[in-house]
Parts: structure tokens; sequence; C-alpha cells
């Protein structure tokens, strides 16, 4: 089993494929700063007294930074309001595409771990993804909130042990969205496929729960001191890389256990 991993995780280029994918990642969201600028024009359009502080700021910062151009303000408020809608629209689908793009190539890197050619199922997944994940966001906020408005009205007793489970439901949420991953590319159609994928969940599951006490270990303050305003994108693009990785190589243990 330890050589099937080996030879696996060779084949597959895990570490490669893992950095472009997380590269690629980073740079799939940049539409989504559109999409929040074309919201904010939005709620810049049904509020006036928004509008009015907004204008105040940018008139001030604007004149600190282009004093030569005391109407700049004026034109940056009424280009938000004006093209608020083609902005949100455009922003949205390229949002789509990219995250399509994004998904496609996350499925051929399992599709090679897996040892299945990437096709049309593939593509069509790549589609699928990024509004599937969106929905499982949605979701999550509402079992979130749903939580805290049970917690509310329990007794104490019931509070502290509900209080005590509420640490393993991010460890659960993350092995079900591992494994539902994985049983899409893979297929699974008896028990002896769900068990390897589900050990390779679990793997991943670890992995991911370590890469989320990477912040207590770095501390931005010494990245800030090195890469001044970039630190934030170089540590989204490492906690991007470590996750891309935890999800490949529970992949290839999944993969490792099947043969």
């Amino acid at each position: 089993m330890l050589r099937n991993l080996i030879r696996i995780y060779q084949e597959a280029h895990v570490p490669f494929f893992a950095a472009a994918l997380a590269y690629y990642a980073l740079l799939s969201l940049m539409p989504l700063l559109l999409l929040l600028v074309g919201v904010f024009g939005f709620l810049l359009s049904g509020n006036p007294t928004l509008r009015a502080e907004v204008f105040q700021g940018l008139e001030e910062l604007t004149l600190a930074l282009f004093p030569a151009r005391p109407e700049l303000a004026a034109d940056l408020l009424s280009f938000l309001t004006r093209s608020a809608f083609p902005l949100t629209l455009g922003s949205g689908l390229l949002l789509l595409w990219s995250g399509s793009n994004f998904f496609a190539a996350l499925s051929y890197a399992l599709g090679l771990v897996f040892g299945r050619p990437f096709g049309l199922r593939h593509r069509l997944l790549g589609l699928l993804m990024p509004p599937l994940l969106a929905l499982s966001l949605i979701l999550l906020s509402l079992l979130g909130l749903a939580w805290g408005f049970l917690l509310r009205f329990l007794p104490p007793e019931g509070r502290a042990l509900l209080g005590s489970l509420e640490a393993l439901l991010p460890l659960l949420a993350a092995f079900l969205l591992f494994l539902l991953t994985y049983a899409l590319f893979q297929s699974p159609r008896a028990l002896k496929d769900l068990l390897p994928l589900s050990a390779g969940a679990g793997v991943a599951t670890l992995l991911f729960e370590g890469a989320r006490f990477l912040p207590k270990l770095l501390p931005r303050s010494q990245y800030e001191l090195l890469y001044g305003p970039l630190a934030g994108f170089v540590l989204a693009l490492l906690g991007l890389y470590l996750v891309l990785y935890a999800l490949l190589l529970g992949a290839v243990v999944a993969q490792s256990l099947r043969g």
C-alpha cells in the first residue's frame, strides 16, 4: 500500500498541482472584488445618507491625492451608482466563469489521482461546483444561526453539552466536504469504495485542521516586515496551497487504499 501511495503521489504531481491550483484559485477570486463594488453601488443608489457620507470621504481622499482634480470624487461616485447593475452582472458572470475553470482544473488533478481521464463529465462538474459551493456556504450559515438560536433556549446543562460538541462541527463539515468532493469524481457504488474515500477524507480533514493553526505559528507582523502590503496575498496563497495539498493528498490515500 505504501509503494502504491508513493507511485500515485509521484504520477499525480501533487505538490505541483497544489501550487498551481492555489495561484489559480486566488486569481479566480479577483472578479469578486468587482462584484462587491457593484453591490456597493446598489447600496449607494438606495441610501442618500450613505451616499453623502461616502462622497465626503472620497472628496477628502481625492483632494489629498489629486489636488488638481477636485471633481474626481463626484465622477467616481457617479460611476458607482450608474454602473452598479452592469458591473454586478458582468462581474458575477466573470466570477462564475473563472470559478468553473478553477474547478475544471481541480477535476483534472483529481482525475490524475483517481486514474480517470479528463472529459465532459469533469467539465460539467467544474461548471456545477461554484453554485454548489455557494449553496453549501449558505446552508452552513443557516445551520450556524440555528445552532446559536438553539443554544439560547436550552438549560445550562444542555448548553454546556452542546458547547463541547461545537468544536467538532468544523471537523465534521470539512470531512463531509472532502468526502463529497471525492465521491463526485470517483462515483462510489459499493461500501468497499466508500471506505477508502472516507479514509482519504479523514486524512485530508486532519491536515486541514493543522493548516488552521498556521496564523498562530506565522504572525502576520513578521510577514508585513518582509512583504509589506503584499503580506495578506502571501498568507492567503500559502493557506490555499496547504488546503489544496490536503485535498489532493487525501485523494492519493483513498486511491492507494482502493488499489
